[in-house]
């Protein structure tokens, strides 16, 4: 009996370090996977502020945009009302112009 009480701490024993060794071996697995995760998470946080001067950058750019945008939106008014008064003058000018001619045809 004194040797299935050796014989059963034996395979306890055995059991213990076989658990204690698989759970050293996912241990270090995950240690493994965390520095190669940690090394990601620290280029991804560089890209981020990469990207937030680009953002920043990229938000002066349209802010300047717009501003010109809406000059230029009065530049077209203003044109727009040129072109109109142009369109009206060259109206009274064809018209002077046409009673410039009936004025010669008549004088011949």
């Amino acid at each position: 009996m004194d040797i299935l009480q050796w014989l059963f701490i034996g395979v306890l024993v055995y059991a213990i370090y076989y658990l204690i060794n698989k759970y050293e071996q996912r241990v270090d697995e995950l240690t493994r996977l965390i520095e190669l995760n940690r090394e990601e998470i620290n280029k991804n946080k560089e890209n981020i502020k990469k990207n937030a001067e680009g953002v920043s950058a990229n938000r002066e750019k349209i802010e300047k945009n717009a501003d010109g945008v809406s000059k230029n939106a009065k530049g077209v008014a203003k044109n727009k009302e040129k072109i109109q008064e142009t369109e009206q003058i060259a109206k009274r000018n064809k018209e002077i112009l046409d009673l410039n001619q009936d004025i010669i045809a008549k004088l011949k």
